[in-house]
């Protein structure tokens, strides 16, 4: 009972989190520790590809991106290509700082918990 009881709890909690992140699609980067950004990615849950929202997401040549925790736990949001980008730690609650990227499609991954627990894809694309 107990055990039916945990797992229904953090559904309840993963789905909150994510209809959460959801709300705020397409919204600036609260001012933070990361200051503003064009857009920001939410790291919601620790779900595979459902870990960041929105995922995949898309940005123009010129935007810059930040990646924001939700969740409880300590994430990163790393670029599959080393040296691209890491927004290294960020704690619970914790923006990273606005980074601008070149055209391309960029898979990325939490370096603590791998890419198979979770990962996104940011495309930037050159706006007509």
């Amino acid at each position: 009972m107990k055990s039916r009881l945990a797992t229904a709890l953090v559904a309840a909690l993963i789905l909150g989190a994510g209809l959460l992140a959801l709300s705020c699609k397409g919204k600036s980067n609260p001012a933070g520790p990361g200051g503003t950004a064009d857009v920001t990615i939410n790291i919601v849950a620790n779900a595979g590809t459902n870990s960041y929202s929105p995922n995949p997401d898309t940005i123009s040549v010129g935007q810059t991106v930040a990646w924001h925790n939700l969740d409880g736990a300590t994430h990163t949001a790393t670029s599959n290509t080393v040296g691209v980008f890491d927004t290294g730690n960020l704690a619970s609650g914790a923006t990273s700082s606005p980074k601008a990227l070149a055209q391309g499609t960029y898979p990325y991954h939490c370096a603590i918990h791998g890419a198979i627990m979770m990962s996104g894809t940011l495309v930037v694309r050159v706006t007509p």
